[in-house]
């Protein structure tokens, strides 16, 4: 049986060109971590409607006070976020910017530069709200207060300690700004300056605002006083892996799996932007309480 070429694409949906786009597009947005659920039908839907950008060294892909309603998804490539001309993260490839753009008609809060050469998808908002589950919509909300390094020492309200540790302790507060909660992490200056970890605390910090993965804790921002440093961080209502092991008892294969699996997806996530965590073990993973 012989098909005529281009009957033969059209039948596939496009011609080849379109074809080849489209896998390619499909094949890159399913390994973004907030797609990876989207239904099959959704995908199609979220290929057609996004565009591939490419941007040169320094270009401003979005400035502050700006009111462009996009959603940026980096292709390939490094970008700085500043606020008030201030240097506050870098974004790496399959990361995100811009979604609040998707809730809040109001001008752009930040600057985003192309460190180096960039490709982006760019999805206007309106589009993708078409498209916007329950679970990723309230995701993408919560981000956007993971990223408002506007919140204050003074503005935060103590609920409760949640632990203690070497240098000091993390207890859950709650911003009087945005309602929103967080995880205050405390040090000690007089300890950190009698082991000379000045330069770890750094290192930390800067590798913390660096990486942003639904798998691993994200920094807002860092703080200080007379006495501490701290640091403003997501809160995982939960428990430590080791506190659930203990709870469950023996881990079945299909636990083995669930738990083995989100951890190397946060490792394989770090060794891309050339990051060793050396110190993963029970007592450092968190389980948020909503895993069944």
């Amino acid at each position: 049986m012989e098909a005529d070429k281009n009957e033969f694409f059209n039948s596939l949906g496009g011609n080849f060109n379109d074809l080849i786009r489209k896998s390619i597009a499909m094949d890159l947005l399913v390994r973004i971590p907030i797609f990876k659920n989207l239904s099959s039908s959704k995908l199609e839907i979220l290929c057609k409607i996004t565009n591939i950008e490419s941007f040169n060294n320094g270009h401003r892909i979005i400035t502050q006070g700006e009111t462009d309603y996009k959603l940026f998804i980096i292709k390939s490539g490094i970008i700085d976020v500043f606020i008030n001309d201030n240097y506050v993260r870098t974004l790496n490839n399959n990361e995100f910017f811009g979604e609040r753009a998707l809730f809040f008609n109001e001008p752009r809060t930040a600057t985003a530069i192309a460190n180096g050469k960039v490709e982006c998808f760019s999805i206007d908002s309106s589009d993708l709200k078409l498209i916007l589950e329950d679970k990723l919509s309230n995701y993408l909300k919560s981000r956007y207060f993971l990223q408002d390094n506007s919140v204050e020492f003074k503005e935060l309200d103590f609920v409760r300690e949640l632990g203690k540790g070497n240098f000091g302790s993390v207890c859950l507060v709650n911003s009087r700004k945005n309602k929103f909660y967080y995880a205050l992490k405390s040090m000690e200056k007089r300890q950190i300056n009698l082991e000379l970890l000045h330069k770890n605390m750094e290192m930390e910090r800067d590798i913390l605002l660096k990486i942003d993965h639904p798998f691993i804790v994200k920094l807002v921002k860092t703080m200080k006083d007379k006495k501490n440093i701290y640091f403003l961080l997501e809160y995982i209502r939960g428990k430590e892996l080791f506190d659930v092991i203990r709870a469950i008892g023996l881990l079945d294969e299909y636990q083995t799996k669930f738990y083995g699996g989100s951890i190397l997806l946060a490792i394989e996530y770090l060794h891309e932007r050339n990051f060793i965590h050396r110190d993963i073990k029970p007592e450092n993973i968190m389980i948020n309480e909503t895993v069944k």
